[in-house]
């Protein structure tokens, strides 16, 4: 797949878009978490787990950087790492959704089989785009749980990051 300059205006705009609903975020200004995620990368129909910080800067608005592992399955891994702007909303106490936009880079791997032994000879490092959206459950205000989902746009290794996590925030 091509990333051409309409995929990045429709992300962009996306985002954008985001900013303009009027609700009050749950959220606070300065807000750190650290979390831990777990679920599936479509690429290779495996699972996957990552860390990952967000900060809120801003009303509405925090950076989410994350790194990542996709564990082997149908001969391919990657090492994955992103980083994400979420545009927070409070839909209800405790409960914020956002739409998310960033950029990634995943460096998959390739296992082929050669006379009965295994090689890990390929490699594809891949550039892109996120988008996608999640929400947050929070627990406590140290403790809360997220579902996100979105799509890596790149060449030839794109798909579908579909995760469950649990953050402390400080």
């Amino acid at each position: 797949m091509k990333i051409s300059f309409k995929h990045i205006l429709i992300s962009l705009s996306i985002a954008l878009g985001a900013t303009l609903f009027p609700s009050t975020a749950m959220a606070q200004t300065g807000e750190k978490t650290l979390g831990f995620a777990g679920g599936y990368a479509s690429y290779n129909g495996g699972g996957y787990a990552d860390l990952y910080f967000q900060y809120t800067f801003a009303p509405h608005l925090r950076i989410a950087p994350e790194i990542g592992y996709v564990f082997r399955n149908d001969h391919k891994s990657a090492f994955v790492c992103s980083v994400d702007m979420q545009f927070p909303f409070r839909l209800a106490k405790g409960f914020n959704i956002y739409p998310l936009a960033g950029v990634t880079l995943n460096s998959w791997s390739y296992q082929h089989h050669h006379d009965d032994d295994w090689d890990d000879s390929d490699h594809a490092t891949r550039g892109g785009f996120d988008f996608g959206g999640g929400f947050d459950v929070y627990l406590t205000r140290q403790l809360k749980l997220n579902f996100q989902a979105k799509y890596s746009l790149m060449n030839d290794t794109g798909g579908w990051f579909l995760n469950m996590g649990i953050g402390y925030n400080f």
